[in-house]
């Protein structure tokens, strides 16, 4: 009889714990969005330009630009090859199908392989950047597995840290104010440190990180020199040149 009541128990705090812990990390979701300005601006916003610099783009000389619809996946990417010539690439990021690819101001009709294989680079190369942009919204969702929430001291400052993996992408742990919401540092799973702050107002009191500084390869750091968020936008940039 005791050792089924102990079992009882034993299993009644085990829940318990489970179920702490969740709300724990749910918490620190709703922290997160509050550090960008909270979920309904996150949502309400229908289209982000930004340009980055960094964050080991071996494909991509200088600076890269992208407007996107956060709705519906249309995306334009504006930037310079390897090579010399200047890109402009038509796609959805969420079907990660290509619509139109210009070099050098002239349409591509015919896709060889080595414009395709630009094309995958540029794709990846988008999903790299706005893991890190995005971070904060994205630890948020549904499908990114979360780990036990616990406190750090980070410059005589005390943070909350959370483990993470986003949905095929960034993984590590944050380290964020439990008062702010921003995230002052990211440690990704092969322990590359990154600084993190600049956050923006980027438009509507919507708030993004902006600078993401690697403190063991800084051909890994990441810097985003223009970010805005936008209600409307001309359909002819998803379009045409």
């Amino acid at each position: 009889m005791r050792t089924f009541l102990t079992a009882i128990i034993t299993g009644i705090l085990s829940i318990s714990c489970v179920t702490i812990q969740a709300q724990e990390e749910q918490e620190a979701g709703k922290i997160l969005l509050k550090g960008i300005g909270g979920k309904d601006k996150w949502d309400s916003t229908n289209y982000i330009l930004f340009t980055a610099n960094g964050n080991d783009a071996k494909h991509f000389r200088n600076t890269r630009k992208f407007l996107i619809n956060t709705k519906s996946g249309q995306a334009r990417f504006e930037g310079k090859s390897n090579d010399g010539n200047n890109i402009v690439s038509l796609f959805n990021f969420k079907t990660g199908k290509l619509a139109k690819f210009f070099v050098n101001g002239n349409e591509v009709k015919q896709m060889d392989s080595e414009t395709n294989e630009l094309f995958t680079k540029i794709n990846e190369q988008f999903k790299k950047d706005v893991n890190f942009l995005f971070l904060p919204a994205l630890i948020e969702q549904p499908e990114t597995k979360t780990g036990k929430i616990s406190s750090k001291i980070l410059n005589a400052e005390k943070l909350q840290s959370l483990p993470f993996q986003l949905k095929g992408g960034l993984s590590g742990e944050v380290l964020f104010s439990g008062e702010t919401g921003w995230i002052k540092q990211f440690v990704d799973k092969e322990g590359q440190t990154y600084l993190v702050n600049g956050y923006k107002d980027i438009g509507g009191g919507l708030f993004l990180p902006t600078t993401f500084r690697n403190l063991e390869n800084s051909e890994k750091s990441l810097l985003f020199s223009t970010v805005a968020a936008f209600t409307e936008m001309e359909e002819s940039r998803f379009s045409i040149l």
